[in-house]
């Protein structure tokens, strides 16, 4: 005995593929997203540059060359100035990168972006260049140390503390 089906099922059938198949791909388009997210470090790291002015840090942190910055901050005399140098890196909540230095006068605040990091603000700390400088996380911001006094900073500048 031959089934016979009416003619509207076959078109039913590949409509309701149609739908499926299409609620399937739409339901994978839809975009995760993860809320709230903490990028602070807790402590600052300190990283030694290279003979290249490379640094590079624990699986944690990350590789970057420092030369820039050291020509940024020092000029013509930075060039001869890079290698074997300690670099204080932090990040606060937000993402952003604060970096600094020994004889630095400034706190550099960048952030990330595809492949390097984008200088946001310089921040003038002092005008003879910072002894032994450390940064601190804070709820507040982040706090810079050197030579007993305190620097609240966020990514836009200084927020409170002493003036050198």
């Amino acid at each position: 005995m031959k089934k016979i089906m009416p003619p509207s099922l076959p078109v039913f059938k590949r409509v309701r593929y149609l739908l499926f198949a299409g609620l399937l791909a739409f339901s994978g388009c839809t975009s995760l997203v993860l809320t709230p997210v903490d990028y602070s470090w807790l402590v600052e790291s300190r990283l030694t540059t290279n003979s290249d002015g490379l640094i590079q840090g624990e699986p944690r942190s990350f590789q970057c060359n420092m030369k820039g910055l050291f020509l940024e901050e020092q000029g013509r005399d930075g060039q001869a100035n890079w290698a074997n140098r300690t670099v204080n890196i932090i990040r606060d909540r937000e993402g952003y990168y604060y970096i600094t230095s020994s004889g630095f006068k400034h706190v550099y605040v960048f952030k990330s972006s595809a492949g390097e990091l984008v200088l946001i603000n310089k921040v003038q700390i002092s005008t003879g260049g910072m002894d032994s400088p450390y940064f601190n996380f804070r709820a507040e911001g982040i706090e810079l140390n050197d030579s007993g006094q305190e620097f609240l900073l966020n990514k836009s500048g200084r927020i409170a503390g002493g003036s050198r």
